[in-house]
């Protein structure tokens, strides 16, 4: 999921571990347990653009990481409280900065999202607020004692790690939870990689809840609505993409189209449309359907031709090969005069046209040349067009035909 999600959903779970004792520190420290996993994005700075990608939901997402991992966590915590250094100025004062700096990272986030002043401005003026209370009530004040066992630190960490691995499960990307034993992804396919339906019911309560009395009932109240709501959207996630690949058998069904497996995702913001997504030996068949469109069986499947001469050239290559792995072996390619164009259809579209007839339109188009020691890869950046003509194209689409 987005990282506002993962931190927002870290924060939660340390409300409800250790809220009670601690307070806001709490959602503090689970709001950073929510981050670490994904900090495996740093591999972009030693690794090639292929090898980054492969990596990223790897080892920091693995059950093996959510277990061995708060133990140094949970010690390092431990020590920090015990010895009394997070009362030292510039231990706060440095905690500060980086509160700063990620309400900053979050204001720009949602402005770029939006591309709305107004919202810039409303999003500005309550982070400057929520800095503001970090300066009165922490960077000012003189702190209370923390007494938390390192058995409770440890819970709050394991918490925040998998529950960061299991919501990204559900996604489309794939998580390698059984890492280093196993490199299988694990991908149910039932909510996009943001979805402010599941997010903005666990902001809304949290934000409540910091407002709160440490301790007090309503604070415990508030939060555990959030994650309530939240889990429920979840589970309902769950069940509709059970209901659209039944939907999407049937319209293959009713075309007499013949496949080996197929899949279903939703597409981003939202869990109304889907991409749809089925394989025979001679072709991939794509679609997307809304909930409220009008036609059952789909209003349109298109057949994407393989190029079996085209895979034959490419397997046994590791670039090829780990692009297969990376998409599930949903990987459309095609030969362009020596230059193979090769597109993960498991996303769907940036664009959003009556009929998918153009396969650069897809989120992940990737290249591989032939060079005098290989292949040399390159992710190609997809064909957006006009940024708000596009969201018009997408709510429509949404909306049903």
């Amino acid at each position: 999921m987005d990282s506002l999600t993962q931190i927002v959903l870290g924060a939660a779970v340390g409300e409800a571990v250790l809220g009670k004792k601690i307070g806001n520190r709490a959602m503090i420290w689970g709001a950073i347990g929510g981050t670490i996993p994904d900090l495996d994005v740093m591999t972009n700075l030693f690794m090639g653009e292929l090898q980054a990608m492969c990596a990223h939901r790897g080892i920091t997402h693995s059950i093996f990481f959510s277990i061995v991992a708060p133990l140094a966590f949970a010690w390092l915590l431990s020590y920090l409280y015990r010895s009394g250094a997070y009362r030292a100025t510039g231990y706060k004062a440095f905690i500060s900065i980086i509160n700063t700096i990620v309400l900053a990272l979050i204001v720009y986030g949602v402005y770029a999202a939006s591309g709305s002043m107004p919202v810039l401005i409303l999003s500005g003026a309550f982070a400057a607020y929520l800095i503001w209370r970090l300066y009165k009530y922490y960077l000012a004040k003189e702190l209370s004692d923390v007494r938390v066992s390192f058995k409770e630190w440890y819970l709050l960490f394991f918490l925040a790690f998998f529950t960061h691995i299991a919501l990204d499960c559900f996604t489309t990307y794939g998580t390698q939870i059984f890492q280093p034993f196993s490199d299988l992804r694990v991908a149910f396919n039932t909510i996009a990689v943001a979805d402010p339906a599941y997010t903005l019911p666990f902001v809304i309560f949290l934000v409540a809840a910091v407002f709160s009395s440490k301790g007090s009932r309503r604070r415990s109240i508030l939060n555990w609505t959030g994650i309530g709501i939240s889990s429920l959207y979840l589970l309902f996630t769950v069940f509709n993409r059970a209901h659209i690949d039944n939907v999407f058998e049937r319209a293959l069904d009713h075309r007499g189209i013949e496949v080996e497996r197929q899949m279903v995702s939703p597409t981003l913001l939202q869990n109304v449309l889907w991409n749809c997504v089925a394989e025979s030996d001679t072709a991939y068949f794509v679609g997307m359907y809304s909930m409220f469109d009008s036609d059952p069986n789909m209003h349109s499947i298109q057949s994407l031709r393989k190029d079996p001469e085209a895979t034959s050239e490419l397997e046994g290559t590791l670039e090829y090969e780990a692009l297969e792995w990376f998409s599930n072996g949903y990987l459309y390619t095609i030969d362009n005069d020596s230059l193979y164009d090769l597109y993960d259809l498991r996303f769907g579209p940036s664009r959003y046209r009556d009929v998918m007839n153009a396969p650069e339109d897809y989120v992940f188009r990737f290249q591989l040349r032939p060079v005098a020691d290989g292949l040399k890869f390159n992710q190609v950046q997809p064909e957006t067009g006009d940024i708000g003509e596009e969201f018009k194209r997408f709510t429509r689409r949404v909306k049903g035909y």
